[in-house]
């Protein structure tokens, strides 16, 4: 699981057997110290956050817990990636059924920035949100084989240190697992155990057998596997124990490989940057659901087949493609980050315009619509579906000296400017689908800023299209 909101983390769950033949659930998050704010504090560097978990079943509370957790160090964190986090192991008894989990993590050094946030002292957080899981029961005359825990590393102490993020690679070439599982006492002296991991596909990967001993009624071991020779992408891992007596289980934990640097730095909210820019909306929703090898992986193809020299070692389109969003973050971004502004969007999908024609809009609000038809007219633009509907605008005309020192046309009378992008020789398209988005007269955008703040929206184009198809 996955917080959304204001920055990443990662949550995991695992059924343990207990003593008493119930089922403990193991909660694990993991925090990146990347997406976590460091601030100093009497001669250390000070990270804190704020956890809430709430666990209900059939519309009842089951639990409810609030704790905080703090990272102090001498220096600032060096590594800013995936292989850096925060982690945080809970654990919950439980009757086997459905139950729904809600995680909510706070970044008690980020207040939210407006003034209502910063009166209630709210911060900025993110949150897992009713995710609904099914806790299985064991059998109480076999084989209770718990859910494989994936094991980061050790630390010090010689504790496990689990991996809620369930990402390896390029920061943790080495798989590790941990394996608990529980018996009738007496049944067998060990376990046979096979390891088995497959890619999403089905593809076998490897394997291994092993016996493992078991002391009364307990056993448990850790393997580590090496994924160097592992592929970008999505893995099960399945373990099967097998006792005298035809005793069996098995359970299973996924996991995925990633191996590009860029894809362990940058926040979650970048990594799907790229795929919102390029993918369609029903591509992309695929694409959001991906683990992170899989978008690795799906990526990499995708770059692949638009290499113009693939014997070689560059690929011209992906650079080209850096290169615009380099230009459209230093010159689009008014109230955010440019690349994912109209402007900034257009600009990297189509190539720099041919003309960029810039004039101010007509005088007085209540001319502002009959300008934009004026405007449609003369350039032969469709207007946005918003604007096809044109109502007079009658609210009154307030240009504070913020607006006017930020209007990218005169100020004056006017209340902003409009852009025209004109494409008369198709552009440079980084897709070859918008190779074919022309026109005789040649393909055309409309942005208005009819604030006059820089704020340049999409309003019409010369056919009838839409930039997130």
């Amino acid at each position: 699981m996955r917080g959304q909101g204001n920055f990443e983390f990662f949550v995991d769950i695992a059924s343990l057997p207990s003593a008493g033949g119930g089922t403990i659930q193991l909660l694990q998050i993991a925090v990146p110290t990347k997406e976590l704010r460091y601030v100093e504090k009497a001669g250390s560097f000070v990270a804190e956050v704020r956890f809430s978990i709430d666990l209900s079943s059939g519309g009842k509370v089951v639990c409810k817990k609030l704790f905080q957790m703090k990272d102090s160090r001498d220096a600032m964190p060096r590594v800013k990636d995936l292989s850096s986090f925060l982690c945080h192991i809970d654990s919950l008894a439980v009757d086997p059924g459905a139950y729904r989990l809600t995680v909510k993590v706070e970044d008690l050094n980020r207040k939210k920035g407006t003034l209502l946030g910063i009166l209630r002292r709210t911060y900025c957080s993110s949150t897992v949100k009713d995710a609904a899981f099914e806790v299985r029961p064991f059998p109480e005359n076999g084989i209770a084989l718990a859910d494989p825990i994936l094991v980061w590393e050790f630390d010090r102490g010689g504790r496990l240190i689990p991996n809620p993020m369930q990402i390896y690679g390029l920061r943790k070439d080495t798989l590790g697992v941990f394996v608990q599982a529980s018996m009738p006492e007496a049944a067998a002296d060990s376990l046979d155990v096979r390891l088995a991991l497959t890619k999403d596909t089905g593809e076998a990967m490897e394997e291994a057998s092993f016996k493992v001993p078991v002391t009364g009624d307990r056993s448990a071991f850790l393997r580590t596997v090496d994924l160097t020779a592992y592929s970008a992408g999505a893995y099960r891992l399945t373990v099967e124990a097998r006792a005298p007596g035809g005793l069996f289980a098995t359970s299973s934990k996924d996991f995925s490989v990633a191996w590009e640097l860029v894809n362990w730095q940058k926040p979650a909210r970048d990594l799907m940057f790229e795929g919102r820019l390029l993918l369609g909306d029903r591509e992309f929703d695929d694409f959001a659901r991906m683990s992170l090898g899989e978008q690795e992986a799906f990526m990499k193809g995708f770059w692949k087949k638009l290499d113009p020299t693939p014997q070689t070692a560059v690929n011209e389109a992906f650079e080209r493609f850096t290169s615009r969003v380099r230009y459209a973050d230093a010159h689009f971004g008014a109230f955010e980050r440019g690349a994912l502004t109209e402007r900034g969007f257009t600009y990297i999908r189509y190539g720099p315009p041919d003309e960029i024609i810039q004039k101010p809009l007509p005088q007085g609000r209540d001319d502002l619509y009959e300008g934009i038809e004026k405007i449609v007219d003369e350039y032969k633009i469709m207007l946005d579906g918003i604007m096809t509907q044109p109502v007079k605008d009658q609210r009154p005309l307030i240009i504070s000296p913020e607006a006017k020192r930020a209007t990218r046309g005169p100020v004056g009378n006017d209340v902003g400017s409009f852009e025209i992008w004109n494409y008369s020789f198709k552009g440079d398209p980084l897709l070859p689908e918008d190779s074919g988005m022309t026109t005789k007269q040649g393909l055309r955008f409309l942005f208005m800023d009819k604030d006059g703040v820089g704020d340049y929206r999409l309003t019409g184009t010369s056919e009838n299209m839409s930039l997130g198809d």
